[in-house]
């Protein structure tokens, strides 16, 4: 099976965000979470994207890309649970587990080299873009005007809603509050000590103009 051009690019993202995992390069709001936690919140979600993606036509592909992700879960969850008892062994693992997300890239960069080489099909090279662009598109257009307010005030930032309220030049009432509810419940927003954060995932939202919603 020939790799698509968007295909690569999700795996790029993937190698591009265990890299800055390992280098710490991760979004504040995270940057306290558990070594699990970090890895399921940031690099988890694009290597279900990647497996996804894959599932076609690379079986054997789809299932080393999976090994490689449960083995670097087990481990984070392994130095995580000796940080309460073994500080030493924890970071030995650590290190360890740092091991392992090397060896991980060191996985898919083949696959994307190996792809730069193949000339894929142009016709589903072109609609799987237009699908990817439809859903972020999709996305923009489904946040109203105080939801996308809430996301451009807050970016990078962990902020209580009482701040995000004045950031986004909002009353802090309970219109506000139904919206930051409503990010929450669709996954857009986490919510941790000491205030909301835009989830990885989403980091898209950032990336273009804000669309208003009709009225």
């Amino acid at each position: 099976m020939t790799i698509t051009s968007d295909k690569t690019g999700e795996i790029e993202l993937l190698i591009d965000r265990l890299k800055k995992w390992q280098n710490g390069d991760i979004p504040h709001a995270i940057k306290d979470y558990s070594r699990y936690s970090q890895l399921i919140r940031f690099v988890e979600p694009q290597a279900n994207i990647v497996l996804m993606g894959l599932s076609a036509g690379m079986p054997e592909t789809v299932r080393l890309v999976h090994v490689k992700l449960q083995e670097l879960l087990r481990k984070a969850s392994q130095v995580d649970s000796l940080k309460q008892e073994d500080i030493d062994g924890a970071r030995l693992e650590d290190s360890n587990l740092l091991g392992l997300a090397r060896d991980f890239v060191l996985m898919l960069e083949p696959i994307v080299k190996k792809a730069a080489h193949e000339k894929p099909m142009p016709d589903d090279a072109e609609q799987n873009l237009e699908d990817i662009e439809q859903n972020v598109e999709d996305t923009e257009q489904i946040l109203d005007d105080i939801e996308q307010d809430i996301i451009a005030a807050l970016r990078d930032k962990t902020l209580t809603g009482a701040k995000l309220a004045k950031k986004a030049r909002h009353p802090y009432n309970f219109k506000f509050k139904s919206s930051l509810s409503g990010l929450r419940k669709r996954g857009i927003l986490g919510n941790k000590s000491p205030g909301y954060f835009l989830e990885p995932e989403y980091e898209f939202l950032l990336n273009k103009p804000a669309k208003r919603s009709r009225k």
